[in-house]
Formats: structure tokens, sequence, C-alpha cells
């Protein structure tokens, strides 16, 4: 990679950069799990500026990493007793193995100083992810089934101690 890779917090006034992220990620991530035509209607949903703004006012603090002039990937986490909870993290594809996912998960522990644990939501069948979570440390805890709208997923609890 060409160019140094730097991590910024935003504010809600920069939340459309996460949305428009996130509408050319789940295409690409979730293709082999969601039909589609109805991968833009879920996405949409899932980032919406609404929801996105709820989750900051909620205590979620949100993290873009950009290369160059292009903003790549980004990460929402917040801090719950002695845990950092991810609640998204994603890079688009073509950046992907350059290390923005650590720099990221890297900024949100730097952000919540210390804590004694990570813990992050993964789509079971997106391997990629899964790979990476435990290419990072993190242990499968427990498997669980989600629901949002009318689309179920099973997803991992994946949780990582920090030593902290």
């Amino acid at each position: 990679m060409s160019y140094s890779p730097r991590c910024r917090l935003i504010s809600a006034e920069d939340l459309d950069i996460v949305h428009d992220l996130a509408m050319q990620i789940w295409p690409k991530c979730y293709k082999r799990a969601i039909a589609p035509t109805q991968i833009d209607e879920l996405a949409s949903a899932l980032f919406d500026l609404d929801r996105l703004e709820d989750a900051m006012d909620g205590g979620e603090s949100f993290w873009v990493v950009r290369v160059g002039d292009n903003d790549v990937g980004f990460i929402s986490a917040r801090l719950d007793g002695a845990y950092i909870r991810i609640s998204r993290l994603y890079v688009l594809p073509d950046y992907r193995g350059f290390g923005l996912g650590k720099l990221l998960v890297q900024a949100a522990q730097a952000h919540f100083g210390p804590a004694q644990h990570l813990a992050v939501l993964v789509n079971k069948d997106h391997d990629a992810s899964v790979d990476f979570c435990l290419r990072a440390g993190f242990a499968i805890d427990r498997e669980i089934a989600t629901q949002v709208g009318q689309y179920g997923f099973t997803h991992y609890v994946m949780h990582k101690d920090l030593g902290a």
C-alpha cells in the first residue's frame, strides 16, 4: 500500500461516510448469504443515518480509516463496563490484508483506554471476518441467532482478553 493509512474519530456530521462505505461493502460481503435484491434493502435499513446517529447518541463511537484520499473502512464500538463492544467493522475488499482492520480495532482500544476485554459479533457464514477475528486473537464464545427485519442470521459472539 503506497499511502500511509490514517484513522480518525468522526462526528455525526460524517456518518454519511459510514453509510456510503456500507453500501459498497455489504453487496460484496454478504452476496452468498443474502439475495442481491435484499442486500440493498437490508444495508439501507441497518446503516440508515438516523439509526447510526441513534447509535452514536447511545454511546457508540465511530472511526474511519483513510488511505491516500480514500475512506476505505470503519468501525464502531462502545465501552460497556470492562468490555469494548465492537458493533461494526468493515473494510473495502480491495484494502483487506493490509492491517487496516487491526488499525481500526487499535483506534477503539486507544480511545476507550484500559479495558479488560474486546467483544465482537460476527456473521457465522462470513469466513473472512471469522478468520480475521481468529487471527487477531479472538475466540468464539458462543453462537446466537439474530433477526434483522425479516432476515435471520447466525452470529458468533467472539471475545478477546486484553489483560488490562
